[in-house]
């Protein structure tokens, strides 16, 4: 019997997901493992996603998972497309990722 597993992390803009995808006997099975807030953080007037929440959400996907099976062939992270981070010349994270919802970023 060929079976693999794979996690999947569903993150919209007011919620995660992770899901446990397993492919065995040419079928799909697909269980959701848990539900986290995605929260906007407001810090002096101007809104951020609070990605350390983020964080500690996927390492506790992580966790449930593993517990599930040990037998993990991938992991792959969806997320909304609309929000940016300002990065350096050196690649480093200069501030925290700015929300769509922050009236800075209207045109």
């Amino acid at each position: 019997m060929n079976t693999h597993h794979f996690v999947a992390f569903d993150i919209g803009a007011t919620s995660g997901r992770t899901i446990l995808a397993t492919i065995e006997n040419n079928k799909l099975r697909l269980k959701e493992l848990n539900r986290f807030p995605n929260q906007i953080i407001n810090v002096n007037n101007k809104f951020y996603w609070d990605i350390f929440a983020l964080y500690e959400s996927l390492k506790e996907g992580l966790k449930i998972a593993s517990e599930e099976t040990t037998d993990i062939c991938a992991i792959g992270i969806d997320t909304w497309g609309v929000d940016f981070v300002y990065i350096g010349e050196d690649d480093t994270i200069l501030s925290l990722p700015r929300s769509y919802r922050d009236p800075y970023t209207n045109g």
